[in-house]
């Protein structure tokens, strides 16, 4: 009867561990970089639901998975593992690894055409030999990551990427070299016309093989016919001059690739990602903080409005929380939930946070430290990316 018994609990608990997650509730997804993980966390509390194990190394090295992405029609989700070299492909219900693809070299953020199924995986650091000016186009039409075109972007570092669904274009931006990449993935690749290069600052420079980082472009995303781009800015100095430029938010037009407006946050604030609202015409920006004046003082998070007023284009604050016991607000994504209601979240990338933000005010509502006890050294701490899973976002 004993023997039984400690059946019956073996049965009980290994149908337990099989669970699938209910995909009708709504979840955020953390990657844990130090710990090679992926966290999926409670929306309304915060507690974690469940960590992923990161496993897309065959080196024997952590896998560090960098940025998270989620397909909340077809019920998958992607991260990236910049050490491990590898992009994941993950059930939304079983959390299984379904399929990898090898890109070797510092895969990094990631962005989804929902409706055709194909993934776009931008690059990491850029340095040691490593080539960054490639980005992979990746479809999962057929359940498995497989390789439609690499796009050579004409300059290091690309790593800001985003694809707009309504105009069908991708876009990605260098922090090292302040220029915007625009992309038809329908046409044929051609040298300076698909990719397109727009500069960011013609006073400075129009040639994109020259590496000026003035304004050191980091996060794009869009809501048709606009795209929203952070620049970390800071220090800036060349032979001649020094100059000290404004974190700031940049509002193009789709179309015609005019600068329509910019919005400064302050010189050390280092923007980092950026979402938008679902039901306002509002961007929400995390700010990472910088090392002058009041170092980390500056990290946060930021509301900014958006508007046009008879082809005159306004991009204003709302409101910036900031605090020192930020450390480098990293990730960032908001939620609309199937009630009408919607919050930021965002992750810290040195304290291993998740934070919840109230977008109309800015007031912090809730955070939760995602590191696991027995972890144990603060390199553990780095967090990244962070996606939202809704039953009621497309």
């Amino acid at each position: 009867m004993r023997l039984l018994f400690y059946i019956s609990l073996f049965l009980l608990f290994s149908c337990n561990t099989d669970e699938e997650i209910d995909i009708s509730e709504n979840r955020v997804y953390v990657t844990l970089q130090g710990m090679s993980h992926v966290a999926i966390v409670e929306t309304n509390n915060l507690q974690t639901i469940e960590e992923v194990s990161i496993d897309l190394s065959d080196n024997g090295m952590m896998s560090a998975p960098h940025d998270v992405a989620v397909d909340n029609v077809n019920n998958f989700w992607f991260t990236t593992a910049m050490m491990g070299g590898k992009v994941g492909m993950y059930s939304s219900e079983t959390n299984e690894l379904l399929s990898s693809f090898q890109i070797n070299q510092m895969p990094a953020l990631l962005s989804i055409d929902i409706d055709n199924k194909t993934l776009y995986v931008s690059r990491g650091v850029s340095g040691n030999g490593i080539i960054t000016n490639i980005i992979y186009e990746l479809s999962y039409a057929n359940g498995i990551l497989e390789e439609i075109e690499k796009w050579d972007v004409g300059f290091d570092y690309a790593h800001g990427i985003h694809f707009d669904n309504v105009s069908g274009n991708l876009f990605i931006v260098s922090k090292t070299n302040d220029f915007i990449a625009k992309i038809n993935p329908n046409e044929p690749q051609v040298p300076f016309q698909n990719p397109l290069l727009i500069s960011m600052d013609e006073e400075t420079t129009t040639n994109h093989t020259i590496p000026v980082n003035r304004l050191r472009p980091i996060h794009i995303t869009s809501k048709y016919p606009y795209i929203f781009i952070t620049c970390s800015a800071g220090e800036w100095s060349s032979e001649s001059e020094y100059e000290e430029i404004p974190g700031q938010v940049q509002m193009w037009d789709i179309e015609s690739m005019n600068l329509l407006a910019v919005a400064e946050l302050g010189t050390y604030s280092s923007p980092w990602h950026l979402d938008i609202s679902p039901i306002e015409d509002k961007i929400f920006i995390s700010m990472s903080g910088g090392e002058g004046e009041n170092g980390s003082d500056d990290s946060g998070v930021a509301c900014l409005q958006y508007s046009n007023t008879n082809d005159q284009f306004y991009l204003e604050e709302v409101w910036q929380t900031k605090s020192p016991n930020y450390g480098e607000m990293h990730g960032l994504t908001v939620l609309s939930d199937c009630n009408g209601n919607y919050y930021v979240y965002a992750s810290d990338r040195t304290n291993g946070n998740i934070y919840k933000f109230d977008p109309y005010t800015g007031i912090e509502l809730d955070s939760k430290n995602l590191m696991s006890m027995d972890m144990g050294t603060m390199g553990n701490t780095r967090t990244g990316g962070i996606d939202i899973y809704s039953p009621c976002k497309d």
